[in-house]
């Protein structure tokens, strides 16, 4: 463990906060998230709890990838291994989804966030040495 780097590891994280905010924001692909939910804007009002548990489990996430990169991962070894624990993640959320009755856009909404995030832990994992 002390051969991680706990600064790319934060700065991981608040990154994928930052993305996160992104993602679902009305720039990119909030308002058809919402729609495949059935809700309007102002349906989902999130309580402070929520944001922080999001951070301590993106936390906890960026720190398990870095692990299991090990210490100073090749660029490229990091960030293809990365974007496939997205993948893992995508179809691990479609199994859920079939049983959720979920979209089809739901699932490439929500996937396709973690494969973005995971691609960029390892893109920040593998270059920050």
């Amino acid at each position: 463990m002390p051969d991680i780097n706990f600064y790319a590891v934060v700065t991981a994280t608040l990154l994928s906060f930052a993305m996160g905010g992104l993602w679902y924001s009305p720039l990119l692909f909030g308002r058809i998230w919402l729609k495949e939910l059935k809700l309007g804007a102002e349906g989902i009002k999130q309580k402070p709890r929520v944001f922080i548990l999001s951070f301590v489990f993106s936390l906890a996430t960026a720190f398990i990838i870095a692990n299991l990169l090990g210490p100073q991962p090749k660029l490229v070894n990091a960030v293809v291994t990365s974007a496939m624990i997205g993948g893992i993640v995508l179809f691990s959320l479609g199994i859920t989804y079939q049983f959720s009755n979920k979209t089809l856009r739901h699932l490439l909404i929500d996937g396709g966030y973690h494969i973005v995030i995971f691609t960029m832990f390892g893109l920040i994992l593998g270059s920050w040495h």
